[in-house]
């Protein structure tokens, strides 16, 4: 019994290994065709975490719109993911009400406004 144990602890381990190496393998294969798919007008999230809509993609580069007038080229690489069409507006600058705090900041009269030389007088 006990010289059966060593070789069943073999197999298992070689078993674990195989299907993770497997599991891994699959993983990489999805990563490198959703980084050979992607098209002009998508939103993409690179791995710095940066939101961008792709402009072009040609060979090992696409060149990416991170702000309005703003193109970079990156290595295809470094696309984690497209981002679903419902997220997409999500990642856009002032989507998130950001742009309604400016205009509130901006509606209120001068006079609130603290003198920076004497930062006690209440005028």
């Amino acid at each position: 019994m006990e010289s059966l144990l060593f070789p069943l602890l073999l197999a298992m381990l070689a078993l674990f290994m195989y299907f993770n190496i497997r599991k891994q393998k699959k993983r990489m294969a999805d990563m490198q065709e959703m980084q050979n798919s992607v098209a002009t007008g998508a939103r993409v999230q690179l791995t710095s975490g940066m939101y961008a809509t792709v402009v072009d993609s040609s060979g090992d580069f696409v060149d990416l719109e991170i702000a309005q007038g703003v193109i970079t080229r990156f290595n295809r690489l470094a696309v984690t993911r497209v981002v679903p069409t419902e997220e997409a507006a999500g990642t856009y600058p002032g989507a998130l009400g950001v742009a309604e705090e400016f205009e509130q900041i901006d509606d209120k009269p001068a006079d609130d406004h603290i003198n920076p030389a004497n930062p006690t007088d209440d005028k």
